[in-house]
């Protein structure tokens, strides 16, 4: 079987639009985002799908007129590396949007770096691991339910009772790892 007939091949999760829980909605976000003045953080742990959301707000934020750009801090992100990404922030004037994703990977000292260098941007959107420095927009949190809905969506079928109960305590609500456990067994 190649990865592309592996309904959890992430060329098919990237087709699938982000989950809100229940009474969350694009409209919503976007709203809460405004009030806090386009500054805030997306909160949540591993896995439970913050790098795909501040992936797919940005052409929301392409409709109101802002120019987002992405940064990314992965767990390997060295020193050198955070201190080049305060020098490209400085680059983003309005209507540039700054989007960075994985800022739990700063330090306070960097972190203020960042944060200054991102004063002339037009908003600061980070993605981070618990609440920090920034208001929270949205707490993200996954559930069985939510694995439930993901599987009927990749294959048009259902888990059988209780398999999406016992991956979700398995993995530690890190939705994730869920996944990449059943592209292993979509392979055997």
């Amino acid at each position: 079987m190649s990865a592309r007939t592996n309904p959890f091949a992430t060329c098919h999760l990237e087709t699938i639009p982000f989950r809100f829980p229940a009474g969350m909605g694009w409209d919503t976000l976007l709203k809460r985002l405004e009030e806090l003045n386009w500054c805030a953080s997306l909160v949540g742990g591993n896995g439970v799908g913050k790098t795909t959301l501040i992936e797919q707000i940005i052409p929301h934020l392409e409709a109101r007129g802002f120019q987002p750009v992405l940064f990314r801090l992965q767990t390997e992100s060295g020193m050198k590396e955070k201190d080049r990404l305060a020098e490209k922030l400085r680059e983003v004037k309005k209507p540039g949007f700054i989007l960075l994703d994985g800022a739990e990977q700063l330090s306070t000292r960097q972190w203020l770096s960042m944060r200054g260098a991102a004063s002339e941007a037009a908003g600061f959107i980070v993605t981070v691991h618990r609440t920090s420095r920034l208001p929270v927009a949205l707490e993200l949190e996954t559930s069985p339910r939510l694995i439930k809905g993901l599987v009927e969506s990749l294959t048009g079928g259902a888990l059988p009772d209780g398999e999406a109960e016992a991956l979700f305590h398995r993995h530690r609500a890190n939705l994730r790892d869920c996944l990449r456990e059943l592209y292993d067994r979509w392979e055997g």
